[in-house]
């Protein structure tokens, strides 16, 4: 999750990177990565599934999450009902469907299709660290339970991504995004998925709305 929206041939790259740079990027191949590559090439530990900071988790093993606003005002029976056979199963342990490759000076790393993905497929869970210290907001999410401390004091939580995480983390921001953010409840945890809302081809990039609190603090990249 990094990133600015895409501009791939903006006036100032061209200037910097020169026209062959282009030219010579079209011609190539990408290099592709997958889960197992990212912690040599990355420096970050995959997670199939989020872990908790052991200093949050007595906080959240305390509170009820059906008691946060959020749940009262999704229809939550029915992500349940849609998604909760995919966080029995754990995920895709051996995913091939997506991998990891250079996107453009501006974006950096994204995630692409590595096979045709139809609309409606689940991409990944967004996994890392719940966690109540997050110096980089860059890669991660809102967590939607607040619990209380032992003063009362609401404890604002993210799921970060920056060093544990897995293929979410690097799925770039769109304007006209073609995958979801769906919160999903499931077993006293808020559980972020990635869902396609059109048919991806091979090669594609994949692209999430990051909200308009991430931008609040950032510039974009005009289209």
């Amino acid at each position: 999750m990094s990133g600015q929206t895409k501009n791939h041939f903006s006036e100032n790259t061209s200037r910097y990177f020169g026209a062959e740079y282009f030219l010579s990027e079209k011609k190539e191949p990408r290099k592709k990565y997958f889960q197992e590559d990212f912690p040599k090439y990355f420096g970050v530990e995959y997670l199939q599934h989020t872990i908790i900071d052991p200093q949050v988790l007595p906080l959240l093993e305390q509170h009820d999450i059906t008691q946060d606003p959020q749940y009262a005002q999704m229809n939550v029976q029915r992500r349940i009902d849609l998604h909760g056979h995919y966080l029995e199963r754990g995920g895709f342990p051996e995913d091939r469907r997506v991998y990891v490759a250079y996107s453009s000076p501006e974006m950096g790393f994204g995630v692409f299709a590595n096979v045709y993905i139809p609309a409606w497929t689940i991409i990944a869970e967004y996994t890392g660290v719940i966690t109540n210290k997050f110096p980089n907001t860059d890669y991660a999410w809102i967590y939607y339970s607040s619990p209380k401390d032992s003063n009362g004091n609401e404890i604002m939580l993210k799921v970060d991504g920056r060093a544990k995480g897995n293929v979410g983390r690097f799925v770039n921001h769109s304007e006209n995004p073609n995958c979801d953010t769906v919160h999903v409840p499931y077993k006293n945890r808020w559980r972020t998925l990635y869902i396609t809302n059109k048919s991806i081809l091979p090669d594609q990039e994949l692209t999430v709305y990051y909200g308009t609190n991430y931008w609040s603090t950032r510039s974009k990249v005009d289209l």
